[in-house]
């Protein structure tokens, strides 16, 4: 009940479409109780008195409810289409814009296949509810009720005999509905892992290939897939018991109405005409809840459907705006970690060993800072706390003495330009993916961002130049390409913050050291953090970090580190002994 009270606020803005669509609803079931009524007196005044009048008449009266039913129907089917619609366009929206809210931690843990279930074959179970099912199943309560009153006032005793199976098909009804909500879940379920498997294979297809797993993957998506059937077919089992034994209990009121009202129609206790009408009104007790199986089944998909979608509304934004934030326009670029711990979401912070432990340094406006790591130093979650992707466990991150979380979120992250190390290319030209951050760029400005990045040139030889479409997540363009024309965009945005993220490791050595050359001028007068495992990546850093088991075990110029003993000299032995092999 919480569920379905939930699913009415959305179509509360829709009031009105939802007034026209019952009022019409209640009119056209009139219309329906009528027209027996109408036949009745055909035979009982026009045809048993032989008033030919009174038959055209009648006749001419029933043309027009069906017309005017027609056109109800129409208005009616409109009106609910159009909520139905509303609420999906609402709830997409919502979830869309909540999804974008959420933080990095939410979606370390989320499957995308499940999410994109979610967006799609969920939200549309709650709008086959919405726009046909709620109503359909108020119209058919309404003619059961409706044509039970009609009948009982023509004759009662007829109706209560040929009653006597429906308590069977309400018990068939109660039994599929008890059933048919498990089922119904489980298919939610399965059908988001199926989801899931598909975009992993898709998206990871180039891995699928290269380690020629083809056949591994079919056999996982089989997997699913026959789950998913074996679900779904576990849920028509229960449709193929529970609906014909419905149509056998509904056939046998019909037979039965037909046999009580011939012998009362024998015994002169029934008109011919009220006999005519009774079987036109039986179908207002039969299919009412012959339908009400089908609109169980829709009930029942957007009952489980609906809180998949408000689990991820509900989902608490970890990472807050603060009202009021602190303007980042004018900001400088001075850079404190002040005893900064920093455990992930789902992390135990008593028990588990914290991703950055009492992390302290402080970075001058301009300075260009090395951070080196073995993997799973911390040297990421650095910059992630720095952007505000992450919140400290304790400690503080400060941008200009000020902490980042008090700063306008938006604000905050366009002022730290970061070229990841994961690139990621959106479908489009090359120019708007340059320009993605700053789409009001002029021409001459992206240019200008792509021959800092070293990549100016290859796109003029491309076919339409800066308007060339590469590929989803950057195909068509190899790894160090793509990872240039990431450069780019975080040039583009001319951050008081740069961020370089294994920024250059897809490139070869000449590219990098002509990026590096090119960099020289951009990361003038601009905090700079470069992230490398080579060290020839922060050959021109005026400072190095040392992170190690997310303690910063080192810290000083290339000349002091190299002095001494510790992982920046090892670093610096292995590299300059491999460069030499």
């Amino acid at each position: 009940m919480k569920t379905l009270l939930r699913i009415m606020i959305y179509v509360r803005p829709n009031a009105k479409w939802v007034f026209i669509a019952i009022a019409i609803m209640i009119l056209a079931t009139f219309f329906d109780l009528a027209a027996p009524w109408i036949l009745g007196r055909i035979f009982d005044e026009g045809i048993e008195k032989s008033d030919m009048s009174v038959v055209i008449g009648l006749t001419l009266a029933l043309a027009g409810i069906q017309a005017l039913k027609s056109l109800g129907m129409f208005v009616q089917g409109y009106s609910q289409e159009l909520v139905g619609q509303n609420v999906v366009f609402k709830l997409r929206k919502e979830l869309y814009g909540h999804l974008q809210r959420l933080s990095f931690s939410y979606f370390d843990r989320a499957q995308t296949g499940q999410l994109m279930s979610r967006m799609t074959g969920d939200i549309e179970a709650v709008k086959n509810f919405v726009g046909f099912g709620a109503m359909n199943l108020i119209t058919g309560m309404l003619t059961f009720v409706g044509t039970t009153i009609f009948m009982m006032t023509m004759q009662w005793k007829v109706t209560l005999i040929s009653l006597i199976t429906i308590p069977f098909i309400l018990f068939v009804l109660f039994r599929f509905n008890h059933r048919v909500g498990p089922a119904w879940s489980k298919i939610r379920e399965q059908m988001g892992r199926l989801t899931t498997t598909l975009q992993e294979n898709i998206s990871g297809i180039r891995v699928v290939k290269a380690f020629a797993t083809e056949s591994v993957e079919q056999r996982k998506f089989a997997e699913r897939n026959e789950q998913n059937f074996e679900t779904n077919m576990d849920r028509a089992s229960l449709e193929a018991k529970a609906f014909p034994l419905m149509n056998f209990y509904g056939g046998l009121t019909f037979v039965l109405m037909i046999w009580i009202g011939a012998v009362f129609v024998v015994r002169d206790e029934m008109s011919i005409g009220t006999f005519m009408a009774f079987q036109w009104y039986t179908w207002g007790i039969i299919w009412p809840l012959n339908m009400l199986g089908w609109q169980i089944n829709i009930l029942q998909q957007a009952i489980k459907a609906a809180p998949r979608v408000f689990e991820v509304l509900d989902t608490p934004v970890d990472i807050e705006n603060p009202s009021n934030g602190n303007d980042s326009t004018h900001m400088s670029g001075h850079v404190t970690f002040d005893h900064v711990v920093f455990h992930f979401a789902d992390q135990d912070k008593e028990m588990d060993k914290p991703i950055l432990d009492q992390v302290s340094f402080k970075v001058k406006q301009g300075e260009v800072i090395g951070v080196l790591g073995s993997t799973g130093s911390g040297k990421s979650s650095l910059i992630g706390l720095l952007s505000r992707y992450y919140d400290v466990t304790s400690g503080s991150v400060q941008i200009d003495g000020i902490d980042v979380r008090k700063y306008e979120l938006d604000g905050l992250r366009r002022s730290i330009g970061i070229v990841p190390q994961e690139t990621f290319l959106f479908s489009a030209t090359i120019k708007e993916n340059i320009a993605y951050g700053y789409p009001e760029a002029t021409q001459e400005q992206i240019e200008n961002a792509a021959q800092k990045a070293q990549i100016h040139s290859f796109i003029q030889s491309m076919p339409n130049g800066y308007d060339t479409r590469i590929g989803e997540r950057g195909v068509g363009l190899s790894g160090g390409q793509r990872q240039r024309v990431a450069l780019a965009r975080a040039i583009l945005m001319n951050p008081p913050i740069l961020v370089l993220d294994e920024a250059t490791a897809s490139v070869d050595t000449a590219t990098e050291s002509a990026i590096h050359e090119a960099l020289l001028g951009v990361m003038k007068g601009r905090t700079t953090f470069i992230i490398a495992q080579r060290l020839s990546s922060i050959q021109h850093a005026d400072r190095i970090l040392v992170l190690e088991n997310g303690r910063l075990i080192e810290e000083g110029t290339h000349r002091e580190l190299n002095e001494g003993s510790g992982f920046f000299r090892q670093l610096f032995d292995r590299q300059n002994q491999f460069a030499k092999q």
